[in-house]
Formats: C-alpha cells, sequence, structure tokens
C-alpha cells in the first residue's frame, strides 16, 4: 500500500501531462500530492526537509544559469545570421536531410551534451534542426532524440555517481553502459529518421542510421575500454561528425559538387565556450574544488554566461543585438526555469522522504522478474529529477542491492539503472519545455535577397537577419505541440527500456 502511495506524485504527473495541463501546474500538483503524504504516511522531519533543499540550492542556481545562457546564446546566434550560415553549411556538406539529421542527433549534441550537459546539446541542436527545414515540433522532438550519451554527459558524473553507490567500478560500469547504449542509439536514431523525413523516406536512409549509430556506438565502447569513462560521449560524437562528413565530402567529389563556404566565424561562440569549460575544469581539479558555488562560476553556468556576453563581438556584430535578445530571453526563461526547479524540488522530497526506496523496495519483493521492471526504476528517477546524476543517487544503491539479493551481477544492474536513467532525464518535462521553448523561436530556412546580404554582411561580418525576407508556412507558425513533443519521446524511451529489460533477464 505504501508503494502505491509512493508512486502517487508519479502518477498525477503523468495523468495531469496527458490531460494537456501545463508542466508548471502539474509539477505543482504533485508536489502538493507529496507534502501530503509526507505530513500523513511518510513522517519527514521539517529540518531534513529543510536540509535536502538547501543542498539542492547551488545545482538550482547553475541550472537556471544555464538554461538562461543557452536561450540567450541560440537568440543571439539567430539574430546574427550565425544560426543561418550553419544550417545552411550543415546542409549544403551532407548533401541530403537525412544525413544532416543524423550528423546532427549522433554528432553534434553528443558532443555538446558530453561536455557540457544539462541539456546544452538540445540547445545547439534545435535551432540548427530548424535551418533544416523541420517544423517547431519535429525540431523539438528530433533534438531530444539526440540526448543518447547522456551517461557521459558533463564528462560523466552521473555515471561517477553510479559506480560510487552502486559499489562497482566506474570503467567497468562505463564499458557496460557502452554495451547497453546500442538499443538506444538504434531506437532514438531511428525515431529521429521517422520524425524528420517522414516514415515513408525513413527507410532509405537505413544504412546511414546504421553508419552513424554504429560509429558513435564502437568510438564510446573504444574510448570506455582503453582511455577513459569522461570522454567517452565527446570523442564519440566527434568520430560520428568525422565520419559522416567524410562520406559526404567522398560523394561530393564523386560528382565533383564540393562546398567550401567557410563557417569558422560563425562557430567562435561554440569554440570559445568549449575552451572555457576546459579551463574551467582543469582550474576545479587543480584546487580540489568538486562542490560548492566555485562548480557554478567555473561550470557550464559561469562560462555560458561569458559567452553570451561576447557573442556579438565573437560574431562582428554590426549593430547592438545584446540588450534586446537578454530582454526576449528573460520573457521566456522565467517559465523555463520555474519548471526545472518545481520538477527538481519534487524529486528532492521524493528522494529525502524514502518514497523512491519504498517504490524500488516494492518492485525488488518480484524477484527475478524485477529484472524487466529495473529500467523503468531508473527511468522514473531520470523523468522526474530531469538529470542522470539526480536519478542515480535515488536509485543506484538499490539496484544494486537488489541485485545481490537475486544473484544477479551488480555491474550489470547498475549499467542499466545508469543507461535508463540518463536516457529517462532527456525526456524530462524540464527538457521538453526547453527544447519547444527553442523550437518555437527559432527560425526556419530564409531567403535573403541578393542585395540584402550585401548591405548585411560588410567585411564577411555576420550580421542581423532582420533585413531578411522569410517565407513562412502555417507548419512554421503553429505553436509547438507540447504533448505531441512529450509523448513521441517518451513512446520511443518506452521500447528502449522494454529492450533493456529483455536484456537484463538474459544477459547474467
Amino acid at each position: 500500500m505504501n508503494a502505491l502511495l509512493a508512486a502517487l506524485p508519479i502518477l498525477v504527473t503523468l495523468g495531469l501531462v496527458a490531460a494537456k495541463v501545463r508542466a508548471p501546474y502539474a509539477a505543482l500538483a504533485a508536489i502538493g500530492t507529496a507534502a501530503a503524504l509526507t505530513t500523513t504516511t511518510f513522517h519527514t522531519p521539517v529540518a531534513d526537509l529543510g536540509e535536502a533543499q538547501l543542498r539542492m540550492l547551488p545545482v538550482l542556481v547553475e541550472l537556471a544559469g544555464i538554461l538562461f545562457g543557452g536561450i540567450l546564446l541560440s537568440e543571439l546566434m539567430t539574430r546574427t545570421g550565425a544560426q543561418a550560415a550553419l544550417g545552411d553549411r550543415l546542409g549544403g556538406a551532407c548533401g541530403s536531410r537525412s544525413r544532416a539529421v543524423l550528423l546532427i542527433v549522433f554528432g553534434v549534441t553528443p558532443f555538446a551534451e558530453s561536455l557540457t550537459g544539462f541539456g546544452i546539446g538540445v540547445v545547439v541542436a534545435v535551432p540548427l534542426l530548424r535551418q533544416l527545414g523541420l517544423t517547431p515540433t519535429k525540431a523539438a522532438i528530433t533534438g531530444l532524440f539526440g540526448l543518447v550519451t547522456v551517461p557521459w554527459g558533463s564528462l560523466a558524473p552521473g555515471s561517477l555517481v553510479s559506480a560510487e553507490l552502486g559499489r562497482v567500478d566506474f570503467q567497468q560500469l562505463g564499458v557496460v553502459s557502452a554495451l547497453l547504449s546500442a538499443p538506444v542509439f538504434l531506437i532514438c536514431g531511428a525515431a529521429a529518421l521517422t520524425v524528420a523525413v517522414g516514415p515513408r523516406h525513413a527507410p532509405r536512409a537505413i544504412g546511414e542510421l546504421l553508419l552513424a549509430a554504429g560509429t558513435l556506438w564502437l568510438a564510446v565502447w573504444a574510448v570506455n575500454t582503453y582511455v577513459g569513462v569522461p570522454l567517452a560521449g565527446v570523442l564519440g560524437g566527434l568520430a560520428t561528425l568525422a565520419v559522416l562528413l567524410l562520406v559526404s565530402r567522398l560523394e561530393a567529389r564523386a560528382t565533383g559538387i564540393v562546398h567550401r563556404e567557410p563557417v569558422g566565424h560563425a562557430l567562435a561562440p561554440y569554440a570559445f565556450l568549449v575552451a572555457g569549460l576546459l579551463i574551467g575544469r582543469a582550474v576545479l581539479a587543480a584546487t580540489g574544488i568538486e562542490q560548492g558555488w566555485w562548480t557554478v562560476v567555473a561550470g557550464p553556468a559561469g562560462w555560458l554566461l561569458l559567452t553570451t556576453a561576447l557573442t556579438p563581438r565573437l560574431l562582428g556584430a554590426q549593430v547592438p543585438v545584446l540588450p534586446d535578445a537578454i530582454r526576449t530571453t528573460a520573457a521566456r526563461w522565467w517559465q523555463v526555469t520555474l519548471t526545472t526547479a518545481l520538477f527538481l524540488i519534487l524529486g528532492t522530497l521524493l528522494t529525502v522522504t524514502g518514497m523512491s526506496r519504498e517504490m524500488a523496495e516494492a518492485c525488488a519483493a518480484l524477484g527475478p522478474a524485477y529484472l524487466m521492471i529495473a529500467p523503468w526504476i531508473g527511468a522514473v528517477g531520470g523523468f522526474l529529477t530531469g538529470s542522470n546524476t539526480g536519478a542515480n543517487a535515488m536509485f543506484a544503491a538499490g539496484q544494486s542491492a537488489t541485485a545481490h539479493a537475486l544473484g544477479y551481477p551488480a555491474l550489470h544492474l547498475v549499467g542499466i539503472q545508469n543507461v535508463s536513467a540518463a536516457l529517462a532525464s532527456g525526456g524530462s518535462i524540464a527538457r521538453v519545455v526547453l527544447a519547444t521553448e527553442l523550437a518555437s523561436n527559432s527560425p526556419g530556412p530564409q531567403r535573403v535577397s541578393p542585395e540584402d546580404q550585401l548591405k548585411a554582411t560588410p567585411h564577411h561580418h555576420l550580421a542581423p537577419t532582420t533585413t531578411t525576407t522569410t517565407a513562412l508556412t502555417t507548419a512554421d507558425t503553429d505553436p509547438v505541440d507540447t504533448g505531441r513533443v512529450l509523448w513521441t519521446v517518451l513512446t520511443a524511451h518506452a521500447a528502449v527500456f522494454l529492450v533493456l529489460g529483455a536484456v537484463a533477464l538474459i544477459w547474467r
């Protein structure tokens, strides 16, 4: 009975979202339900509740900074024309929409997310997908499907937490997580192609899907095995980018069509952000600082905000764009941040009151049948917290203990926990809201008259896109269907969890 009550906040969340209630209200209702259960069934001292929420304050501030910086960077890239330049170059270099989509899903997004984490892969991917001509709803869905290397997101702190709490070797966990990611890459890649190019055209790209997914999977496994866990997602994304671009280059040479449009200038903000993050991580490692406010300043939040402040100069904008971009961003940011904060509070509440533990223990009582349920437990944590680290903090120790009780290899079950939680965090309400917000406000392909282009780009500088003439279709101006985005992503994720459950039964 207690397990059913513990699951009630989650059921309330899913039910309200299914009824198309806005995410903040669904979160508030779930928090209210959890609070009522805390006072009646899962009695917890107020001091413990307050202490747990205070411990999450630096995380919340960091997430707020990352969300603001990410939305602002996307806005600046759009206003200066850099996003359009990257989209045009990407489409031209790949030669087909399907390959360009795979390049973003298996190359760009894994690289960005593995390096920075916190959904930055979506910040980079969604505007590029809009430039390829995807509608806002399709761009949001496809961008979320690119969050396939989250076990190595932000250089793998979530996997480290899972290894420590699950009492398994960190590198071995990385290797197992890489092996288990094969169905993640294939199913999410197939779903992304189906959404992006349609069910009729997607089968024609099956060869490219296998090439891209296989390259990413092999690279991630090899880096985990021979180099180390933290860099696996970063190097895997780069390897996939290199392979797909090489294929495109060889095809272009065979047809005599070679695209040589320079885009180095448009990449300057991303290059600065990457360099800054590497410097910040090196400084934190040298000083031994692992948590607290300095990690916020030297982490993705601090460097994103600094990057956005310098982006107009890095891109050579001819007119001031930052003040208007900040005002536009602020109007969008608070809604995304509010939703994220509410679900973070909910996840913390479920953990400190023992509700998450109660659900896990009830599932463990199923015996060997528990193995089919194990991926869904990790998924619940990832969905609620929007964080692989948070989900593993909730359930990794319980998964390991259950494995020992069942006589099952703990490494395998902790690996399933790690991969499932990571994938579900990419479909969390916070990530969905971020993706839909970006898709709603990222322009599609633009047509620029030759005279305006000459006026807009003197001295090869990128200029604001206010002089462009854009042909908007009804699909481009329609609001993003958040419910469709969420349920499409969750449906593909559910297929992955079913496969992982079957793997758990077989792989002993």
